[in-house]
């Protein structure tokens, strides 16, 4: 199945095409709600895209994928919903992947709902849901910088937000079916420790952040639900740490 419209896997840095070497790995990135496959990973101030602009000079092998889906908290007409574009991307890496002679192993690197959509590491993924008042207060805040902000006037948020909220039976009937292959992968869940701006506590909480899996490392990061992905130099602690990560799935990658 062809990926919709909507739904496309943006090849941002590909060591092959600025240096002809061919890639050891693939970084999978999936956004969250509002986000978008560019600025969700970028430092606000610094202008900063650190999968673009500083990933390939610390690990100069890795192809680097964004996949963008229709994810607006308002105006959103797309019905794929998380199994759907769950199943665009797979189709999208299929067919990325199917004439390439290398089966190099694959690391995805989601946040919030996208960490829902892909399960290998996850930035604030909301595995046992949170607060639906949280989500649209984000919402609204971000809704001026995110792909589709003329509809923040529509009254009815997206089926996704019900999706991320507690006591949904689709995340719940999702997390059921994901623990059953975790002893599989090594999983990195960040969770954020900063009171989003304008409201009392964090968007998802450590609790729902974190699985409590064998093979799951929790790790926390001092900034916000948004702010958490974006990393303004090679110095930011959460920039090095994901870096260790990904570097360790490379080296096991070449041992076999």
């Amino acid at each position: 199945m062809a990926p919709k419209e909507d739904a496309i896997l943006h090849t941002i840095y590909d060591p092959e095409v600025s240096h002809s070497r061919a890639p050891t790995l693939d970084l999978v990135l999936v956004h969250g709600l509002n986000g978008d496959h560019i600025e969700s990973w970028t430092h606000q101030e610094s202008g900063i895209c650190w999968p673009r602009d500083l990933l390939p000079e610390q690990l100069p092998g890795i192809r680097v994928l964004s996949f963008s889906y229709s994810a607006n908290v308002y105006g959103n007409t797309s019905i794929a919903g998380i199994r759907g574009n769950a199943q665009n991307l797979l189709s999208s890496l299929r067919d990325l992947r199917e004439d390439e002679e290398d089966s190099r192993p694959i690391v995805f690197a989601a946040h919030s709902l996208g960490g829902i959509i892909v399960k290998q590491i996850f930035f604030g993924t909301p595995h046992s849901g949170s607060d639906k008042k949280r989500w649209l207060a984000m919402a609204k805040k971000f809704a001026p910088l995110a792909p589709g902000s003329r509809f923040i006037g529509w009254s009815r948020p997206s089926p996704l937000v019900e999706s991320l909220t507690r006591h949904s039976a689709e995340l719940q009937a999702l997390c059921d079916d994901f623990r059953h292959l975790a002893s599989s992968y090594d999983i990195m869940s960040f969770y954020e420790i900063v009171v989003f701006p304008g409201s009392k506590s964090t968007i998802v909480n450590k609790t729902s952040a974190v699985m409590g899996l064998p093979r799951e490392e929790p790790i926390p990061l001092d900034q916000h639900h948004m702010d958490m992905i974006r990393f303004e130099s090679n110095n930011d602690s959460g920039f090095l740490i994901t870096c260790r990560h990904i570097e360790r799935i490379m080296v096991k990658g070449r041992l076999g």
